[in-house]
């Protein structure tokens, strides 16, 4: 029996490595989760996870190996597919809209975590992200902003600014999933 190589690409699925997809998550973390795996683990998923018939993949491989595919076509099919088979196809539907959306036009998700922020109350950035569960820590809140990781308005924040000075109306994107406002 074949192991399923996880989203990492390089060890098996497991939740205590971090690298796994949950039948229970949500369609848009089934949906990004597949997105994210490396193109040479595509087939594989096909195989170990859908019931695309073996022909088929054998096709996706025949045109993945002359490059008259793009490999993220053969991703999106894959994630519809795996959204459909624990969700529904309307599920699948929404979350490559959202994908699309978020990640490929690079806009602001409909659903941000709105800061707390009180007028005249100092507040450091690392902060609030923490306190509003963002990050898990404001340690990890800072190693993301040492790692450009934390944007303002679409600029990298490059300090640990007291956020109560900005006002209402910023965006901010925390890594590549997250995102808050003022």
């Amino acid at each position: 029996m074949p192991l399923l190589v996880g989203t990492d690409g390089t060890q098996k699925m497991s939740k205590s490595l971090g690298n796994y997809i949950g039948i229970d998550e949500p369609p848009n973390d089934i949906y990004g989760k597949v997105m994210s795996i490396p193109d040479r683990l595509i087939l594989d998923y096909f195989e170990l996870l859908t019931d695309t018939s073996t022909e088929e993949i054998a096709e996706f491989k025949h045109s993945m190996a002359q490059g008259s595919v793009n490999p993220m076509v053969l991703k999106k099919r894959l994630a519809r597919d795996i959204v459909t088979q624990f969700h529904s196809a309307q599920d699948a539907d929404e979350a490559e809209d959202h994908f699309t959306r978020i990640f490929q036009k690079r806009e602001t998700p409909d659903e941000v975590i709105q800061l707390n922020i009180k007028d005249g109350v100092a507040a450091t950035l690392t902060a609030e992200l923490a306190k509003a569960g963002l990050t898990k820590s404001r340690a990890e809140a800072k190693q993301l902003l040492a790692q450009g990781a934390i944007e303002i308005d679409g600029e990298k924040a490059t300090e640990d600014i007291d956020i109560s000075t900005l006002g209402p109306g910023h965006k901010i994107k925390v890594g590549k999933r997250r995102f808050a406002s003022t």
